[in-house]
């Protein structure tokens, strides 16, 4: 069986694909073309995906990854910083690539996802360790609630009653 190189899918100036590739290397050192073809679906991908998303583009280029590999390739990511994983809600972990940290607020009734600064979550942070000596660590899930628009539907719901 001859093996399909996967090297169609890297963007040749992608130098976040090289430094993921360099990272791998330096921890198990394994590049295989699944991973390959992983990572540079993972950086072409426009926001969250889920690892059956992901698996289902990845079918596209090599038809033989098996979800299984995928979602080992994910938490070899993730243990390495590469990718993070949150809950968005009820359905299934969403994953994007690390780099500037971010919260996600969810829209409980248009279902958007709206991304804010670490910061915003600070204050509250140093409250709770004040308080109760506990520390949050807010990124692996959502804060549901109303965004901007439904907040302004609802409200002006609540005033024509």
């Amino acid at each position: 069986m001859v093996a399909r190189r996967p090297s169609a899918s890297r963007p040749p100036s992608d130098t976040r694909y090289d430094e993921i590739v360099a990272r791998i290397r330096q921890g198990d050192g394994r590049v295989t073309g699944s991973r390959r073809v992983i990572i540079a679906t993972l950086l072409g991908a426009d926001a969250h995906v889920t690892a059956e998303d992901l698996a289902e583009q990845v079918h596209r280029q090599l038809p033989e990854v098996h979800l299984s590999t995928v979602y080992r390739t994910l938490d070899t990511l993730e243990d390495m910083g590469v990718v993070e994983h949150v809950h968005l809600g009820h359905g299934r972990a969403v994953y994007h690539l690390s780099g500037q940290r971010h919260l996600h607020l969810v829209c409980d009734s248009c279902a958007t996802v709206v991304e804010v600064p670490d910061s915003v979550f600070a204050e509250a942070g140093a409250a709770l360790s004040h308080r109760y000596g506990f520390t949050i660590h807010p990124h692996h899930f959502a804060v549901p609630g109303l965004c901007a628009d439904c907040s302004a539907v609802a409200g002006a719901r609540t005033r024509h009653r």
